[in-house]
């Protein structure tokens, strides 16, 4: 069994990245992707689906103990943004739970990281000025290149998945065993 990482962006547009301990992407999930992805479009609002997030963690333990597989998981820490409301919060704070609930159930080892944190470990000199989503994208392009971003008729970066990319190359650092 190939040792791992995982970067969990939680968001409802968030993703999941599975890397192996040389930074390569071994298995990913998307929110939003139309196919395989933990979040389902009802008439009126998206609902996450904890069995899709439970299963693809699952399948990447395998037969095996949890820790022996995925060496550390590392989630993106949320919290509330002036001027959102009630129901996006709860929304916001229910996949977030979700994750670290399916995380605990499973026994996969997991830190809870500030987008602050994982940033300045991951983007390291790269100019402050351009944006978080940018600077994930770039990164997620240059140190990942065989993570697709984009899928079908999509042509603009999936932000959810780099950000997942970026927590994961976060995760190698914690580990001490970065890809370069």
């Amino acid at each position: 069994m190939i040792p791992l990482v995982v970067g969990i962006d939680p968001g409802k547009t968030g993703a999941a990245v599975a890397l192996d301990l040389h930074g390569r992407p071994i298995e990913w999930i998307a929110a939003d992707h139309p196919d395989e992805g933990y979040i389902v479009k009802g008439a009126k609002a998206r609902h996450y689906v904890p069995t899709s997030m439970a299963l693809w963690l699952a399948e990447l333990i395998g037969d095996g103990p949890a820790s022996s597989r995925i060496v550390l998981a590392v989630v993106e820490k949320q919290s509330a943004r002036p001027g959102e409301g009630r129901s996006s919060i709860l929304t916001l704070g229910y996949g977030y739970g979700l994750w670290i609930g399916v995380l605990a159930a499973l026994k996969i080892p997991y830190r809870i990281v500030p987008p602050a944190t994982w940033t300045r470990s991951v983007f390291g000199s790269m100019p402050r000025g351009s944006d978080k989503k940018a600077r994930g994208v770039l990164t997620a392009q240059a140190q990942i290149p065989d993570l697709p971003l984009t899928w079908g008729r999509k042509t603009k970066p999936h932000t959810g998945l780099s950000d997942a990319a970026c927590l994961a190359l976060h995760a190698l650092d914690l580990t001490g065993r970065g890809a370069a």
